[in-house]
């Protein structure tokens, strides 16, 4: 039954593939696209390569061991949240994306020039002293981050964490360079300094997530819908990067600069391939069904998006600051050793109610998602709309991994404020009342200009 199963799910999604890519919306750039990426390697050919070399790592370490049903009802609501995805990221993003002249993006390059470099020589000394002090912390194998006992939550006891993750605004600063300098060298030899100090932390999403949205950024400027060579070389060059720090987690890179204290490598040889962590959200799936509701007793009922209240007061502030969500159901860590767990879209969407728990989380991510391309490509056609959705489509990368609100809670400040700084800059710069499509720009003029500008003629010839 269960290899009927994964052959479904094959057959599943070549059905919805072919579906989607005859909706006139379809796109690289759409929700849909992500999210079916994301499905295909995670619960169709994971689990497939799984089942052919036999998993136990995670089952081992975690403890548990799932039954039959157990492994049908994760590929059942693995595919129940796909399909939910796509239908409704379709339906709330149903129009293709209005495309914008080459040289309008000339000239708001030239608007926001200053702007964006303000924003990242003002940012980029924070950023980077929160990265070297991460790379400091991973060379000494010290961690700020210590795991709570009745919980199971990773607590920060050691400085802050805005600060922390201020690294993070290198990812989306990166992406700006590499955008503002044309994609030439001068803006790749920022993301160069970012994703080399980033590495040598260990961390592998952030840049994961600047070649995203660099690649986006391109092909939405070219006016391309899905493949450039140059964007198929970024992926090849993100699929080699995570690959490499998954191995020994940056060591290879500390070792370039200083002697490394931190755990050593991981041998490759000691699991099949696929099989480590990163790539485990089939096995947490399946922790979860293992123990909601049959061991809980009970759902989580959404308890879970209530820390998005308490989460951005640092604990520094609020000395009873509860350890994970204020209200708790239940500890995961009753039932097993889920260590470094991410729950994925549908495994938080089991947690919190089952099945139709499923339904409801991936909508309320496809409408986030889909509602930024109707905004961002649709509504509102202009460059800065396409550079911040290029900004906010890469968040995914992570999002449908952990599956939580709380995930995008936590990146928007640091991935959307130094492009925020930026338009903010610009507006100290500018006449109030302007916006950023309303500034004239240097030889070009835009058709809405040229129309006024033929109006204010015709005003003025004698009657």
């Amino acid at each position: 039954m269960y290899e009927f199963l994964l052959l479904a799910s094959v057959v599943l999604l070549v059905f919805v593939t072919i579906v989607y890519l005859r909706h006139p919306a379809a796109s690289i750039a759409h929700p849909a696209s992500f999210y079916l990426a994301f499905h295909a390697f995670i619960f169709v050919l994971r689990p497939i390569v799984a089942r052919w070399y036999e998993f136990d790592f995670v089952y081992q370490l975690y403890e548990f061991m799932p039954s039959m049903e157990t492994k049908i009802t994760v590929i059942l609501g693995a595919n129940l949240c796909m399909v939910t995805f796509v239908i409704v990221s379709l339906w709330i993003a149903s129009k293709e994306r209005r495309d914008i002249l080459r040289r309008e993006y000339d000239a708001f390059r030239t608007r926001m020039f200053w702007p964006i470099l303000s924003a990242v020589g003002l940012v980029t000394p924070l950023a980077l002293a929160a990265l070297i002090s991460n790379w400091e912390r991973r060379v000494n194998n010290f961690e700020s981050m210590v795991r709570d006992a009745s919980t199971g939550a990773m607590v920060n006891i050691q400085g802050n964490g805005w600060f922390t993750d201020s690294a993070l605004m290198m990812a989306p600063m990166s992406v700006m360079m590499v955008w503002l300098s044309r994609y030439r060298w001068w803006g790749w030899a920022y993301f160069a300094v970012f994703a080399f100090l980033q590495a040598g932390t260990g961390s592998r999403h952030a840049i994961i997530y600047a070649i995203s949205a660099i690649a986006i950024c391109w092909l939405l400027e070219t006016g391309r819908k899905w493949f450039d060579w140059r964007a198929v070389a970024l992926a090849l060059v993100a699929a080699v990067a995570f690959n490499q720090i998954v191995i020994d987690r940056g060591g290879a890179v500390r070792a370039l600069i200083s002697d490394d204290l931190s755990d050593g490598y991981i041998d490759e040889e000691a699991l099949d391939p696929l099989e480590h962590m990163d790539f485990a959200n089939l096995e947490y799936f399946e922790y979860m069904v293992y123990a909601v509701p049959e061991r809980t007793g009970t759902y989580d009922y959404f308890a879970h998006t209530l820390q998005i209240f308490t989460e951005p007061i640092p604990r520094a502030l609020w000395e009873g600051k509860p350890v994970g969500s204020p209200i708790q159901h239940f500890s995961l860590w009753d039932y097993g050793r889920p260590i470094g767990m991410t729950g994925s879209l549908p495994g938080i969407g089991w947690m919190s109610l089952g099945y139709p728990g499923i339904v409801i989380q991936a909508s309320i991510f496809a409408l986030i998602f889909g509602g930024l391309h109707r905004l961002l490509l649709v509504n509102r056609a202009s460059p800065l709309a396409r550079l911040a959705y290029a900004l906010a489509i890469s968040m995914t990368v992570l999002g449908f991994r952990d599956g939580t609100l709380l995930t995008l809670l936590r990146s928007t400040p640091f991935y959307f404020g130094p492009l925020a700084l930026a338009v903010f800059f610009w507006w100290l710069a500018t006449p109030r009342g302007t916006t950023v499509a309303q500034v004239p720009s240097a030889g070009h003029p835009s058709p809405a200009e040229r129309r006024r500008a033929l109006a204010a003629r015709a005003e003025e010839k004698p009657q």
